[in-house]
C-alpha cells in the first residue's frame, strides 16, 4: 500500500492524513523486524549454501526473531 499523496493547491482530507498515519505505524513495526533479521548474516550477504534449504534457513531466522522479540 502506498500513502496517499498531497496534490498541487489542494489539502489532503483528515481522512487521507489519518490514513496515512495508521500506514506509516504498521510499516514502522515492519521495517524494525526487518532490522532485527538483517543481524542475521543471511539476510544481509550473498547466500551460498543449497538453495533448497534457503526457505528453511529464513524460518529458522523467523522463528529466532519472533521468539526473542515476543512477536509470537
Amino acid at each position: 500500500m502506498t500513502p496517499i499523496k498531497k496534490q498541487k493547491g489542494v489539502e489532503r482530507s483528515k481522512e487521507g492524513k489519518s490514513f496515512n498515519k495508521s500506514l506509516s505505524k504498521k510499516r514502522i513495526l515492519i521495517e524494525n523486524i526487518n532490522r532485527f533479521c538483517k543481524i542475521f548474516r543471511i539476510v544481509k550477504e550473498v547466500y551460498r549454501g543449497k538453495h533448497k534449504n534457503y526457505g528453511l534457513n529464513w524460518r529458522v531466522v523467523a522463528a529466532l526473531v519472533n521468539m526473542r522479540y515476543g512477536f509470537i
